[in-house]
């Protein structure tokens, strides 16, 4: 007689109310703070979106398509106006001719990239990875990525005159790391302002030597860099940046049909914005967002609002998330400068734990710097064995720089130097 069905006894020894561990497929993530430079800028795979709401087009230098291709630098020109005295009686015009009087500027690029980890194609890793959809979303990513690294790009030029891909590119040797001619520090007298110097280590004693005297020292560096609530942000010194700014030529923005420059500040500085006292010891020439009248101004992303200056230019004030920093040490020349950056997409190297690290406010007037896109920022892959793997990235051409004006040969004492798009203003994080 045969065997009769096998009985899997073992099934009624298991616990039908032993918990069963589930995973939610949808992935948390760390906040990244959003960047004012490259807020909905430009189409395509890597930028979604259409206007640039973040801040004025009229911040950027225009380059003419026809210069743009075929060409590893351009070289811009600057031409002085006519000035000279009319002739007067019967003086006679011969040999008496003005000569043109130019300034050139160059102006470079290089290759960038970034690529993740490939995604698999099929087979068992594409169906372990299935359900959370880990590498798809990784290749998302890129996306923010490209963004923070361009408005990286963005601000170190206004500070350090070349983006990090000229800094350490093929092109080093043409693009080094110097501060912007443009220095103001907040209270430090007008005529203790740091004078720009084409030497680095003249230079950065110099910003130094304001930053101390801004502290309550000598310009020596006696005084530790301490913090002051004279340092911070006030209607006076507003009123003292543009008068300075007026001084140094610094070309304007004209919106609303006015001359006006945008200040960006970090988030501790707008506190003070928030403080009724405050608002109003700057009287009726502020002007907070919500009661801007223009609506695509208003909608600016870090929009604070307007100051209408005692100098007369507007001053529009906006809070950005990723503001740089500045931290200077020594007690003696030769000081140290170091510039903090929030790199892509929230690495913060700022220094902000360090009580004497610095806001470097920007004052951005026209034509503050260039963005040369030589070759536009494009999705890469790197298929492997039978697509089995993906890889994935980005990659462009391009060189975001100050515009800078000079003689040919340069001028050895900087005076010839011509720069007038925007200005570092470095303020208090902090009051006592």
């Amino acid at each position: 007689m045969g065997a009769g069905p096998v009985q899997y006894t073992q099934l009624a020894t298991l616990n039908p109310q032993a918990p069963i561990t589930k995973y939610d497929t949808e992935l948390r993530r760390q906040a990244i703070p959003r960047d004012i430079y490259t807020n909905l800028r430009g189409e395509g795979i890597i930028y979604r979106g259409g206007e640039q709401l973040s801040i004025p087009n009229g911040i950027y230098t225009k380059i003419s398509s026809a210069v743009r291709s075929n060409a590893n630098n351009i070289r811009l020109v600057f031409k002085f106006p006519v000035n000279a005295n009319p002739l007067r009686g019967n003086t006679v015009a011969m040999g008496t001719e003005i000569v043109p009087v130019i300034r050139s500027a160059t102006l470079y690029r290089n290759n960038y990239r970034i690529v993740v980890q490939d995604t698999p194609g099929y087979g068992e890793h594409k169906l372990d990875a299935a359900p959370y959809g880990l590498y798809e979303q990784h290749v998302k990513d890129l996306a923010p990525h490209a963004q923070a690294y361009e408005g990286l790009e963005t601000r170190m030029s206004l500070i350090e005159r070349n983006a990090w891909n000229l800094q350490f590119g093929s092109t080093l040797a043409t693009c080094p790391a110097e501060w912007s001619p443009n220095f103001f520090v907040v209270n430090c007298p007008m005529a203790n302002q740091p004078a720009f110097h084409p030497t680095l280590a003249t230079y950065t004693n110099r910003i130094v030597a304001a930053i101390d005297r801004a502290a309550g020292g000598n310009g020596t560096g006696n005084s530790g860099f301490v913090q002051n609530a004279a340092q911070m942000l006030s209607g006076n010194a507003i009123d003292n940046i543009l008068r300075w700014a007026f001084r140094r030529r610094m070309m304007p923005l004209f919106l609303a049909g006015r001359s006006a420059y945008m200040l960006t500040i970090s988030q501790l500085q707008a506190q003070r914005f928030s403080d009724p006292a405050f608002v109003d010891s700057m009287g009726g020439r502020w002007v907070a967002y919500n009661r801007i009248t223009n609506e695509k101004v208003q909608n600016w992303y870090g929009m604070l609002g307007i100051y209408h200056s005692a100098v007369g230019a507007d001053v529009y004030i906006v809070v950005d998330d990723r503001l740089a920093t500045l931290l200077a040490s020594g007690s003696a020349a030769p000081f140290g400068l170091q510039a903090g950056y929030m790199w892509p997409t929230d690495v913060d190297l700022r220094n902000l734990e360090n009580p004497l690290v610095r806001d470097a406010c920007i004052l951005h007037g026209a034509g503050a710097i260039v963005n040369w896109e030589a070759e536009k920022l494009h999705m890469i892959k790197q298929p492997w064995d039978y697509e089995v793997r993906n890889g994935a990235g980005y990659a462009g051409v391009r060189g975001i720089q100050q515009l800078q004006f000079d003689s040919s040969p340069i001028g050895p004492t900087g005076l010839t130097r011509i720069y007038s798009g925007s200005a570092v203003i470095v303020c208090g994080r902090s009051e006592p």
